[in-house]
C-alpha cells in the first residue's frame, strides 16, 4: 500500500512542480486576474476544464465537494480527479487544475509559510520543451503545526529539492490537516475566485473588506462559526487585556457547529447563513465573514502578528456593525 502511494506521488511530480513565487498572498482568498503575465491567457484559462484535486480523505465525501464546486463554479467546466490522474492530462491542452502546494516568504527576519490551495494553468513555452506555468489563485490554509514547520525548513533542503517535493506532495495529499478546508467553505472561496476572474480584477497583499448593507444584519441574525475556531480558542493560555483595556463582548447570536452541518447549510440552496472563518498563516491571521445567500465575502481582516483567535477579533466584527447603524 505505501509503495502504491509514493507511486501515485512519483506520477504527480511529473505536472505537478512546486513553485515558490514571490508574490504575498496575505489575503485568504488571492487572485491575479489583471496581471500582465497573465491577462493575456485569461481567455485561454476560460476556455479549459478545470480539474479539481482533493486529499486523499476528502474522496468520501465527493458529492458534496461536487455540489460545491457546481454552486459557484461558473467561469469554465470542471472534473474531480485523483491526484494521481493529473500526470495523464499533462501533455493535453486545454486544462487548468487546483492543487495542493507550499511555499515560505522572508520578510526582514519574518519567515511565513504558505501552504495554499492554487489554480494554474500550464501552456506551451515560445523555449524549445518548456512549459509556461501562470497562477490565477491561491486559498491560504490554515495547516497543522507539522505541516507549517516541514514547509519553513524548504530552504535547509534546497539541494535535496526532488526527494523534498515527493515528501512535501505525500504529506499535502496524505497527512496535512486544514482546519479552514471543508465542501462548505471551498464554496465561499471559490465564488471569489470565479467572480474576480471573469471580472479580470486581482486581489492580493492585506485585502480588508466590509460590506456596509449586509453586516449590520448579524445584529439580529446568527454569526455561525465553526467549531475548529473554538477548540483552537479554549486551548489557548488566558491573555490580560492589551493596555488594561477590556473591550465590550461581542453579545450578538453566535452558534458553533461541527463541519457536517455547518456544510448542509451553507451548501442549503434555501437558507442563507452568514459564517465565520478563522485562518492562521504562521504570524499572521485573517478573519472572514461570508453569506451563504450567494456565497459572497461581507467581512475580512487582516492582523500582521497577531496569529492566534481572540475575543477581541469578535468585538472588532461588533465594532464596524455599530459604526453602521
Amino acid at each position: 500500500m505505501k509503495s502504491l502511494k509514493m507511486l501515485q506521488i512519483k506520477k504527480m511530480l511529473l505536472i505537478v512542480a512546486l513553485i515558490f513565487p514571490v508574490a504575498l498572498t496575505k489575503a485568504q482568498v488571492s487572485y491575479f486576474g489583471n496581471e500582465p503575465k497573465n491577462i493575456e491567457k485569461l481567455s485561454v484559462l476560460k476556455n479549459t476544464t478545470t480539474l479539481f484535486t482533493l486529499q486523499y480523505a476528502d474522496y468520501v465525501e465527493l458529492k458534496e465537494f461536487e455540489e460545491a464546486i457546481k454552486k459557484t463554479w461558473t467561469i469554465t467546466p470542471f472534473k474531480i480527479i485523483k491526484p494521481e490522474e493529473l500526470a495523464s492530462y499533462d501533455t493535453l491542452p486545454n486544462y487548468s487544475f487546483f492543487y495542493f502546494d507550499a511555499f515560505t516568504e522572508k520578510i526582514d527576519t519574518i519567515i511565513n509559510s504558505n501552504i495554499v490551495y492554487a489554480l494554474k494553468l500550464v501552456t506551451p513555452s515560445k523555449l524549445p520543451k518548456q512549459k509556461d506555468e501562470n497562477i490565477y489563485a491561491y486559498v491560504t490554509l490554515f495547516a497543522d503545526v507539522y505541516t507549517n514547520l516541514t514547509v519553513k525548513q524548504q530552504g535547509e533542503k534546497a539541494a535535496l529539492r526532488k526527494s523534498y517535493k515527493r515528501e512535501l506532495l505525500n504529506m499535502l495529499y496524505n497527512g496535512s490537516r486544514f482546519v479552514n478546508w471543508s465542501p462548505g467553505l471551498l464554496a465561499g472561496y471559490l465564488k471569489q475566485i470565479n467572480d474576480g476572474l471573469l471580472l479580470e480584477q486581482s486581489r492580493e497583499i492585506d485585502y480588508q473588506f466590509y460590506n456596509k448593507i449586509r453586516l449590520p444584519d448579524l445584529a439580529k441574525e446568527t454569526l455561525y462559526v465553526p467549531e475548529y475556531v473554538r477548540e483552537i480558542f479554549s486551548s489557548q493560555r488566558v491573555k490580560l487585556p492589551k493596555n488594561n483595556v477590556i473591550q465590550e463582548p461581542y453579545n450578538y447570536k453566535l452558534k458553533f457547529l461541527p463541519f457536517k452541518e455547518l456544510d448542509s447549510l451553507i451548501l442549503n440552496k434555501e437558507s442563507g447563513i452568514k459564517y465565520l472563518v478563522y485562518t492562521q498563516r504562521t504570524n499572521d491571521k485573517i478573519i472572514s465573514v461570508y453569506d451563504s445567500k450567494d456565497d459572497k465575502i461581507i467581512y475580512q481582516k487582516f492582523y500582521f502578528q497577531s496569529p492566534e483567535f481572540e475575543m477581541n477579533d469578535l468585538y472588532d466584527i461588533k465594532a464596524v456593525i455599530k459604526s453602521l447603524k
